[in-house]
């Protein structure tokens, strides 16, 4: 919340591991439950997420007030999603689908204001939430807080992005990448199959990219226990992985139905 730093960007910075997960349905519940269990942060998912802007804020609200950070998943690369959520209060937006460099920089100026001649394309408000409604008073100081604390992570999801990929992560002001599995596959024709063995060596040649880059990347953990989970967690973070997601709301509580229910069928 303005003016604290973001909590991710002092993270990363020191070397610390940051966990999140996606909030896919409009329910503050979620987005508190998911900070009281520890996670970092939450992906409001506005893309996949059967929920309008305003629900977006108020889940917003219930981030800062639990001391989670929000991220918003805009649907779509509109400049003017990506100005609504990071003015009402998003401490970062995913980017889905970015398929070329120009695509990137885009995303990367619409949350940015212009400082110096750079390439900043960001709308100026003083009273936008963000701002808390000081930003005329405090404007040079609101600006400078936001460049520095509001971060672009970007999702590239098509064997079009992965053949920009290099171009992709050279866009300055990409502080992250995630590649979009799922799409990738179904993309592909394999089905969904995105922890197969095509999909696993497409994500090795990424993060080889992502790392002659110097771009942090997010890694997706599904293994089947604990302690499976606890081993892979450890060679990631030993090859230098420090952003994990762990799925979604609603993949959780389908799990959780299903595990409750198993013992009373026959």
């Amino acid at each position: 919340m303005y003016p604290a730093p973001n909590p991710l960007r002092r993270k990363l910075a020191a070397g610390e591991c940051i966990t999140g997960l996606y909030i896919q349905t409009p329910s503050a519940d979620c987005v508190e439950i998911a900070a009281a269990a520890g996670y970092d942060y939450a992906i409001l998912d506005q893309e996949h997420g059967p929920f309008g802007f305003g629900e977006t804020v108020s889940l917003i609200r219930a981030a800062e007030a639990s001391g989670i950070c929000p991220i918003v998943r805009v649907p779509d690369h509109r400049a003017s999603e990506l100005r609504k959520a990071v003015e009402a209060g998003a401490m970062g937006v995913y980017v889905p689908d970015v398929r070329t460099a120009e695509q990137a920089r885009d995303a990367v100026n619409a949350v940015r204001f212009r400082v110096r001649g750079d390439g900043g394309m960001r709308g100026a408000c003083p009273t936008v939430r963000a701002a808390r409604a000081r930003g005329a008073a405090e404007w040079e100081r609101f600006v400078a807080w936001s460049n520095e604390n509001v971060m672009v992570t970007l999702l590239v999801e098509s064997e079009q992005g992965l053949a920009n990929l290099d171009a992709i992560l050279a866009v300055p002001g990409v502080d992250m990448v995630a590649l979009g599995r799922f799409d990738l596959a179904h993309e592909m024709g394999l089905n969904g199959d995105r922890y197969g063995r095509v999909i696993g060596d497409i994500f090795e040649t990424f993060v080889a990219a992502a790392e002659r880059a110097g771009v942090p990347y997010v890694m997706r953990l599904r293994p089947a226990d604990a302690e499976a989970m606890r081993d892979e967690r450890q060679r990631w973070v030993a090859r230098g992985a420090r952003n994990f997601t762990m799925g979604s709301d609603r993949e959780f509580m389908a799990k959780a139905f299903a595990a409750a229910l198993a013992p009373m069928v026959d």
